[in-house]
C-alpha cells in the first residue's frame, strides 16, 4: 500500500521508489476468512516471520477444520525451508513457490518431453515433476514444474517485466525480434511441495490447486476498495496495524455473511462488477444490504419497515439470520 509523508514510521521505499507498507496475510481459502496477519514496511523479508504467521493461523482454525486435511500454499516471496519445516512439524501439506534460481533451470535439461502432461483448466499448459529437495527441507519434498506456451507478442521488451522473468534464461536474453523466431516460447514456474505427485493426474491436480492461491488477491482488493486499506493514515505503526486489522475484519465479516446466509445463486449480486469468486464485495453488500432506503410505518400497534421495490435481498438475508440456531 502506497503511503505519503516522510515522517511516517513503519514504512519504507520499495524498488519502484514508492513509500509503502505491506500486509502479510494468512487466510482460510475456502471461506476467505483472515486468520492471522502482520504489517511489514514494504521492504522487510517476510520469510523470517512466515513460520510464526502460519502457527498463529493454524491456532485460529476451528477444531473441526484443524482435525481434517489442512494444506498451506504460499507464493515465492515466502520461499524458505523454515516455513516448509513449520508446515511439516504441524503435520500439514505445503506448496511453496520457488525462486527461479540457476539450479532449477538446469533441472529442466534432465526432463524429457514425455515427462510433461497437460495441466487442468489451462490451455497450452503442462506439468512435470522432478526429484529435487533443497537442504534442510522435509525429505518428502518434490519439485513441481509448470510451463505455459506463450505467443512472443505477449512478452514485454522490458527485462523487469514479470512475464519476461518467467522465460528460460536463454530466451530471456533475446531481443524481441529474435524471440519472435524462437520456437517454442514458454513461461516456467517452480513449486516445492510434499503433496502426492506420484502420478500425472495427481501432479496436475496439485498444480491446479496451487494456481488458485491468487484468490487471496480478491481479499486484498475487497479490503482496499471496500474497507479503506488503500492507505495507512497514521505516522505510528501501531495505529496503522489497527487500521489494517479493521479493514481485514470488514472483509472477513463480509465472508461470514455469505457463510451464514448462503445467498448467492439466483441473484444479480453475483454477476458483473463488485463480485469476487461468486461472492459480493464489501461495496456491493453495502449498497444491497446497508445503504437501503426505507420507510418505518406503524400499523396495528406494530412497526413495519417498508422497502423500495427491487430490494428483495435484504429481507431474505434477515430471514436467514433469524433462522440460525442460537449459540450453544
Amino acid at each position: 500500500m502506497e503511503v505519503y509523508g516522510r515522517r511516517k514510521r513503519g514504512v519504507a521505499y520499495n524498488h519502484q521508489g514508492q513509500r509503502v507498507g505491506r500486509p502479510h496475510v494468512a487466510a482460510w481459502a475456502e471461506t476467505e476468512i483472515v486468520l492471522a496477519a502482520d504489517l511489514g514496511d514494504g521492504t522487510d523479508d517476510p520469510r523470517a516471520t512466515a513460520p510464526d504467521l502460519l502457527r498463529r493461523a493454524l491456532a485460529c482454525l476451528p477444531a473441526a477444520a484443524r482435525a481434517g486435511r489442512v494444506a498451506m500454499r504460499a507464493d515465492a516471496g515466502y520461499f524458505a525451508g523454515a516455513l516448509a519445516r513449520a508446515a511439516h512439524d504441524e503435520k500439514i501439506a505445503f506448496a511453496i513457490g520457488a525462486k527461479r534460481i540457476a539450479l532449477l533451470w538446469r533441472l529442466l535439461d534432465g526432463l524429457a518431453e514425455d515427462d510433461w502432461h497437460d495441466a487442468i483448466e489451462m490451455g497450452n499448459a503442462q506439468v512435470a515433476v522432478a526429484q529435487y529437495c533443497p537442504d534442510w527441507w522435509p525429505a518428502d519434498t518434490r519439485l513441481l514444474i509448470g510451463r505455459v506456451l506463450l505467443d512472443p507478442g505477449q512478452v514485454s521488451a522490458d527485462p523487469r517485466s514479470r512475464r519476461r522473468r518467467t522465460l528460460h534464461p536463454d530466451q530471456r536474453a533475446l531481443p524481441i525480434p529474435e524471440l519472435a523466431s524462437a520456437d517454442p516460447v514458454s513461461a516456467y514456474s517452480f513449486i516445492l511441495t510434499n503433496l502426492d505427485v506420484s502420478s500425472p493426474a495427481r501432479a496436475a491436480a496439485a498444480e491446479h490447486w496451487y494456481r488458485h492461491r491468487t484468490t487471496v488477491e480478491n481479499l486484498f482488493r475487497d479490503s482496499k476498495l471496500g474497507a479503506a486499506l488503500r492507505h495507512l493514515p497514521s505516522g505510528y505503526p501501531q495505529v496503522n496495524l489497527a487500521w489494517m486489522w479493521g479493514a481485514l475484519l470488514a472483509a472477513t465479516m463480509a465472508a461470514w455473511l455469505h457463510q451464514l446466509t448462503a445467498v448467492t445463486a439466483g441473484e444479480d449480486i453475483v454477476h458483473g462488477h463488485g463480485v469476487r469468486g461468486g461472492k459480493a464485495m464489501i461495496a456491493t453488500l453495502r449498497w444491497r444490504l446497508i445503504a437501503v432506503p426505507g420507510r418505518l410505518v406503524r400499523h396495528a400497534r406494530h412497526l413495519i419497515l417498508r422497502l423500495p421495490p427491487g430490494h428483495g435481498l435484504l429481507p431474505e438475508v434477515l430471514a436467514r439470520l433469524r433462522a440460525l440456531p442460537g449459540p450453544a
